[in-house]
């Protein structure tokens, strides 16, 4: 059931716009200067070395995307257990290292959901909250650590739950992985 009354949408709009980052206190000066951007999206051979950094901006590169989707070639929702479908290649755990060694100002977080897979919507579409957390939790933190991230993202855009069970979904996986200490990013916009 895709949301459509002015309150869900108003509320689902906050949420996805908000690009969750959290946590740690890495970070403990404030930073006014800020270039955050999707990266990996399209497989278009963009690699972290092609975008110039600039040391007096904190850069934050947003791999795009982690999907709770299945790889095959007929993608079906895996309840929360989310897989990459970006360009694994060229955005390779090592160059993440590489990248963040050579700029003390990178941070490079993931971005969950996004709009499609395959050429067709990418549905937010739990089974259960409980079931669709415990997934997340687990495929999300072997991620982040294998691609050693800082922090997520999140850019659902289509949706077969209501506002109140994504909510509580998103919510209970960032407290989650807050407490767990698995993100240093603590920034929102």
């Amino acid at each position: 059931m895709k949301l459509r009354t002015p309150t869900a949408l108003c509320f689902t709009l906050l949420i996805l716009n908000a690009s969750f980052f959290l946590l740690a206190s890495t970070q403990a000066e404030a930073v006014s200067k800020l270039f955050a951007e999707y990266i990996g999206d399209e497989f278009k051979g963009v690699k972290f070395s092609d975008v110039p950094i600039n040391p007096n901006v904190n850069f934050h590169f947003i791999l795009a995307f982690a999907i709770d989707y299945g790889t095959s070639s007929s993608p079906s929702p895996t309840n929360g257990k989310f897989n990459i479908f970006w360009d694994s290649q060229n955005l390779s755990p090592s160059e993440v290292s590489s990248i963040k060694s050579q700029h003390s100002n990178v941070r490079v977080a993931v971005s969950l959901g996004g709009d499609s897979v395959r050429g067709s919507p990418a549905y937010f579409n739990p089974s259960s909250i409980d079931s669709w957390v415990s997934n997340a939790v687990s495929s999300l933190t072997k991620i982040i650590k294998t691609y050693h991230l800082d922090g997520i993202d999140i850019d659902y855009e289509h949706f077969k739950a209501d506002s109140n069970t994504f909510a509580e979904c998103i919510g209970r996986l960032i407290k989650t992985l807050k407490s767990n200490k698995e993100l240093s990013i603590k920034k929102k916009w």
